[in-house]
């Protein structure tokens, strides 16, 4: 499935992708997120025959519409890919053999590679901070084959995924309140908690050119991802991590803080672009929205805590084995 929004520069490149794919019983379906440049034409004209394509009429954001497309789609299984990304000829029918037949195996994720930087990892699934703060595994490092073991890890990322179906509808599929950015983690956790797991599968790659849409730098994106996860801590962590979480974010904004005085990391690039001001407007915005979410947050959290099936001590054994720390992600660069 393909969300598309605005991608005329980049769309072709991706279908094309999907219809090369060795694996042939394939459903391509295309949700188009209210596009108000000539990227829905397109695809009517050229791939219109080979798709099917969805019209949400206004932009859904990324958890709203691939929740369209996943309710409309008629597999077993629902592999996500971002309409910046490509897929090597294989992707879909090495995820697939990977969780095929294995029913704790509720996702699965491949390697992928920044698209214009050659060799250079973009993520190998998702490591997230103990403030619920993802970054991908692997990101920016050349690949050396340090990736290559087949195995487990937290969750996919959003930009290529792949889901059993079944496994998504029992979780209620992706929160469309994130509209965009850490949904993927938030839907990630909630399989989790209900005994499912992700397989790594290196042989599966894919190829990101990364925030195609939004940019690396927006203010969209940083209020997204700083809000979004606050709102994974406070759905999806169990009591002890939830009580511990803020003395993580209050050490991980130490080291924000760090960076920008020494012109250092994303939040520095960020700052030098617009200011000081503006990063704060962002997160006065993040706590307000976050108080007047906080009925739904915690009404979701009630269910997601009764429902699920693992333990406490699992989570904490997520975040060690899948975890980042303070330091790296609040001042290693996130681009290229």
């Amino acid at each position: 499935m393909v969300l598309n929004w605005n991608g005329l520069r980049i769309i072709e490149n991706c279908l094309d992708s999907l219809l090369r794919q060795t694996y042939s019983n394939l459903e391509i379906v295309v949700v188009d997120n209210g596009s108000t440049d000539d990227s829905l034409a397109l695809i009517k004209n050229r791939y219109g025959s080979k798709v099917k394509i969805l019209e949400n009429g206004r932009n859904l954001g990324f958890a709203g519409g691939c929740n369209v497309g996943i309710r409309a789609a008629q597999g077993e299984y629902i592999a996500l890919l971002n309409s910046d990304a490509t897929a090597d000829e294989a992707w879909v029918a090495e995820s697939l053999k990977a969780i095929h037949g294995v029913a704790r195996m509720g996702m699965a994720c491949g390697k992928t590679y920044f698209a214009y930087k050659e060799g250079t990892l973009e993520n190998t699934g998702h490591i997230v901070f103990r403030d619920g703060l993802g970054r991908g595994r692997g990101r920016l490092q050349k690949d050396r084959k340090q990736f290559d073991d087949q195995d487990t890890i937290l969750c996919p990322t959003g930009c290529a995924a792949f889901y059993r179906k079944r496994a998504l509808e029992e979780v209620g599929l992706f929160d469309e309140k994130f509209f965009a950015y850490a949904d993927d983690i938030d839907v990630g956790f909630r399989l989790r908690l209900l005994g499912y797991e992700c397989a790594y599968v290196p042989s599966a790659i894919a190829y990101h050119e990364l925030s195609a849409s939004f940019g690396m730098l927006s203010s969209l994106k940083a209020y997204l991802l700083e809000r979004n996860r606050l709102w994974v801590v406070i759905k999806c962590f169990p009591l002890p991590q939830l009580i511990a979480a803020p003395w993580h974010t209050v050490t991980r904004y130490f080291y924000m803080i760090y960076g920008v005085l020494g012109r250092i990391g994303p939040v520095a690039q960020y700052v030098q672009k617009t200011s000081l001001l503006s990063l704060a407007w962002i997160f006065l915005k993040v706590y307000f929205s976050t108080l007047f979410h906080l009925p739904y947050l915690l009404a979701e959290r009630r269910e997601i805590m009764r429902t699920r099936k693992t333990t406490n001590a699992d989570f904490e054994k997520w975040l060690r084995d899948y975890g980042v720390n303070a330091r790296d992600v609040a001042l290693k660069d996130v681009s290229y």
